[in-house]
């Protein structure tokens, strides 16, 4: 009589070791991108002689910048956004864990009673009595599906990490980038005033001339209108100057102009006395934080779909209860009660119109846009570093070309005005090569400041430290696990 309930609780024993023990779905299995071994264009020397360091920016020679990047690092609200958005995701994972395991409820109550006699004597009887119990109820996980939600939770949680090191990443490349820009426009603004007092000088040797008979109102208007054109570019420098210390600000998490008084101290442009390996474009799939972000949501979209194939299957969930309870604590005797039972309640769905199998290819399309965006995302990467490598070399042979180019036309100057000085040429000589000159020096300016911007691309495309990276994310981890 007692085998059937046996084989009952052998069956509830059997399924309930099942759980955790099969995962519905596909497994992840990284993708092989078939990558070129080398980059189209060849590594510019610049990351050959350097010594190599990773955390290249800590290179510099220039305080200011140190310590705007410290800064930055300290109070940068995009920054401090994305450790957020970390910490919600390392919740969100805590509570899928959570809310997969046991859950167990418990309740209290007491009670009293009075009870009178009908009868002449109007006897009273008191009884007090109270009331506990413990509830458990449990999901066992069969097929897999809430393992694989797990998967998901954690792949997001680690996504988010890796996107705040990508944060990390182009937040100091924008305040070094905003930094040179600064130092550029100074730079071209100091070149500006040189150009104007020369203008400015050119223009006093035309009015001795006029005024001693051998100048004509001709130059002397020129002369004039040369000084004025040259003026006028002034307020258009100064105000890039302004657009950049705001931005710097803003980057650094300060309020726009905070630093106006430590950055309007001109100083040249930075240099760095080491460059991160550039490599080749398979390292971009370990070096680049967002590379690696885009590999965490094809995980998670892979683990999506167990989670949806899971729904096609019986669910079995254990309940058990405890109860106890004792009354008669009045005038009557004392009577004690002890219940306990245990459950199993398998829910299957016969029939949704296709809602579940809707639900799975829906996760299959997604898993397929995460893979492709994986793939676009580890692309333009490699096409970030090779157009940095273009731009690189593209500004090395401009700047050197126009060191040479500064070179002859302010020979050509100093002859023209010689000449016109003793009367052998005409003022628009003078005026066309000290033209050609200002505008050669402006140039040079603006390559210089080129190349640095280009050099800051290519250190930025090339990534970050894997170490790093890794290292953070370990770190991170730990409060996962530690909430």
């Amino acid at each position: 009589m007692k085998h059937p309930h046996i084989f009952a609780i052998s069956g509830l024993a059997l399924m309930t070791l099942l759980a955790g023990c099969q995962s519905v779905g596909p497994n992840y299995s990284k993708p092989n991108f078939d990558l070129v071994g080398a980059y189209t264009p060849e590594i510019p020397v610049i990351a050959a002689q350097k010594s190599q360091q990773d955390r290249w920016w800590e290179s510099s020679t220039d305080p200011v910048l140190n310590g705007l990047i410290n800064e930055g690092i300290a109070n940068n609200l995009d920054l401090q956004i994305a450790i957020s958005r970390i910490r919600a995701a390392a919740a969100t994972a805590r509570g899928v864990a959570g809310a997969n395991g046991p859950t167990v409820g418990a309740s209290i109550d007491g009670s009293a009673e009075r009870a009178t006699s009908s009868r002449a004597s109007g006897d009273q009887v008191d009884d007090l009595g109270f009331g506990a119990g413990l509830d458990l109820s449990w999901t066992a996980d069969i097929w897999g599906g809430q393992t694989r939600e797990e998967e998901v939770a954690e792949a997001d949680y680690l996504r988010q990490v890796y996107l705040r090191e990508d944060v990390y990443r182009t937040m100091i490349a924008d305040i070094i980038g905003n930094y040179i820009e600064l130092r550029g426009a100074q730079r071209r603004l100091g070149l500006l005033q040189d150009s104007l007092d020369l203008q400015r000088q050119t223009s006093n040797i035309v009015q001795v001339r006029l005024q001693t008979g051998l100048g004509s109102e001709l130059d002397l208007s020129r002369a004039r209108a040369e000084v004025a054109d040259i003026e006028a570019s002034v307020p258009i420098l100064q105000t890039r100057i302004d657009r950049s210390i705001n931005a710097i600000s803003i980057l650094v998490g300060a309020q726009p102009g905070a630093h106006r008084d430590l950055l309007l101290d001109v100083q040249p442009l930075p240099e760095f006395q080491s460059s991160p390996p550039i490599g080749i474009p398979a390292d971009l799939l370990r070096r680049r934080p967002d590379v690696r972000a885009a590999e965490l949501s094809l995980i998670a979209a892979t683990s999506q779909i167990g989670v949806e194939t899971a729904t096609l299957y019986p669910e079995l969930t254990l309940t058990g209860s405890l109860a106890l309870g004792a009354t008669g604590y009045g005038t009557g005797p004392i009577v004690r009660t002890a219940m306990a039972a245990i459950g199993a309640l398998i829910d299957v769905t016969l029939y949704d119109g296709g809602e579940r199998r809707a639900n799975i290819t829906v996760a299959e399309e997604e898993a397929e846009q995460a893979f492709l965006t994986y793939r676009q995302t580890l692309l333009t990467a490699i096409e970030e570093v090779e157009s940095a490598i273009y731009g690189y070399v593209g500004a090395m042979g401009q700047r050197d070309s126009l060191i040479a180019s500064v070179q002859y036309h302010r020979e050509a100057f100093e002859q023209s005005r010689v000449r016109y000085v003793q009367g052998l040429s005409d003022f628009l000589d003078v005026l066309d090569s000290q033209r050609s000159l200002t505008i050669s020096l402006q140039s040079l300016a603006d390559a210089q400041t080129e190349l640095e911007l280009e050099t800051i691309n290519l250190y930025s495309a090339a990534g970050l430290s894997v170490e790093d990276v890794e290292r953070y994310a370990d770190e991170a981890g730990l409060a996962l696990v530690n909430g």
